[in-house]
């Protein structure tokens, strides 16, 4: 196997049985620490996350027989242990930037890579709550991200079209496909109107939605008020924030060009606890230590490099277990209640968010044994 360390690539190169497997979306984010609390331990972390991962995929190809499903599910395995105990590098020694554009794609690659539902149960901080100012993405990926993917973790969502087909109208099943594929799409663009979301694959995203109603006869006119009205008051879809976008005749520069960046300051500068128990999917338990507060610390405000932060989300490399069920966090359903808030405050306190797995993700036995003993505390 070879792995460098020193650049935390995107991906990990598993040579097995002279064949090789992808693993997706474990780089760094941040790969020199800047803003973060403790920068040599924070990169020190994810080295040893680099490091286990290693062990774990050895033990993988020594215990299974190459290219089996076996093999596939226990490098599977390692990948997302690896992914959860990069989240913990950041609770570790950059908790004041959790509310980041850098930690909120290492999150989202958490989910994407052990195909987790969206949750903010899962990972206390994720998405930010809507009012996350200092220290803040200037785009909330988690709203982009839960409502490019509810669809396939919302149960009945597309129930109105399916009761408007039922009666054998095709004019009124296109129109309310019109509504209903454009509902994630509008909200993404009013939540980030101008920001540059290729590293979420947006484009493509409009592409395929754009595929979904292109049998509209008339262009999905019913969207070309701008409001939701027509779809609330016909088809039942209510769609977040003012304005409803047609997928067929966006506006132009939107979605837009604008470099993702963080705000200045911390998100949070008082983690709350002397230690803090962090238990992710698949079988991360580790008691964490908090590094002090450092008031010389912030959060990076340079541009986010798009090239540097290709996610898993849609990636042909990413080895998943089966179809990607994920998403049930629409725009502006977070709350600051699990998460704290971002509100200018003297001291604003990071811990006291819930933890969790999630309970309804079943995978194979030998996928949590693959990543069992992978962590000792950070």
């Amino acid at each position: 196997m070879a792995l460098l360390r020193k650049n935390m690539r995107a991906s990990i190169l598993c040579l097995v049985g002279g064949a090789s497997m992808v693993l997706a979306g474990v780089q760094n984010y941040n790969p020199t620490g800047q803003g973060c609390l403790d920068p040599d331990g924070f990169l020190s972390c994810y080295a040893k996350q680099v490091d286990l991962v290693t062990s774990c995929a050895t033990g993988c190809t020594a215990s299974n027989v190459a290219g089996s499903q076996a093999l596939k599910t226990c490098l599977t395995g390692c990948n997302g242990a690896q992914l959860a105990g990069n989240l913990g590098c950041w609770v570790q020694s950059c908790w004041n930037q959790l509310y980041s554009c850098e930690n909120q794609l290492a999150t989202i690659s958490y989910f994407d890579g052990n195909d987790l539902i969206q949750n903010p149960n899962i990972f206390p901080w994720f998405p930010p709550p809507s009012d996350a100012v200092d220290g803040a993405c200037s785009c909330n990926l988690g709203y982009v991200e839960g409502n490019k993917t509810i669809f396939l973790a919302t149960p009945n969502f597309n129930q109105p079209c399916e009761n408007v087909a039922s009666r054998g109208n095709p004019a009124a099943t296109a129109e309310c496909a019109c509504c209903e594929f454009s509902f994630p799409v509008s909200n993404i663009l009013n939540i980030c109107p101008t920001s540059d979301l290729s590293v979420l694959g947006m484009s493509a995203y409009i592409e395929h939605t754009q595929g979904l109603i292109s049998a509209s006869g008339d262009a999905c006119a019913i969207l070309n008020d701008g409001n939701q009205d027509s779809c609330l008051n016909t088809y039942g879809y209510r769609f977040r924030g003012d304005k409803v976008f047609n997928p067929l005749s966006l506006p132009s520069g939107i979605p837009g060009s604008d470099p993702l960046t963080n705000n200045p300051g911390n998100a949070f500068t008082d983690f709350g606890a002397s230690a803090y128990t962090l238990n992710l999917f698949p079988g991360f338990s580790s008691t964490i230590t908090p590094v002090p507060f450092n008031a010389k610390a912030g959060a990076a405000t340079g541009t986010v490099s798009a090239a540097a932060v290709a996610t898993g989300t849609e990636s042909a490399t990413q080895i998943a277990t089966g179809t990607v069920a994920r998403g049930s966090s629409a725009a502006g359903t977070a709350t600051s209640s699990a998460t704290g808030t971002a509100a200018a405050t003297t001291s604003k306190s990071a811990a006291g968010g819930r933890n969790g797995v999630n309970e309804g993700l079943a995978l194979a036995a030998v996928m949590l044994l693959a990543s069992y003993n992978m962590f000792s505390n950070l």
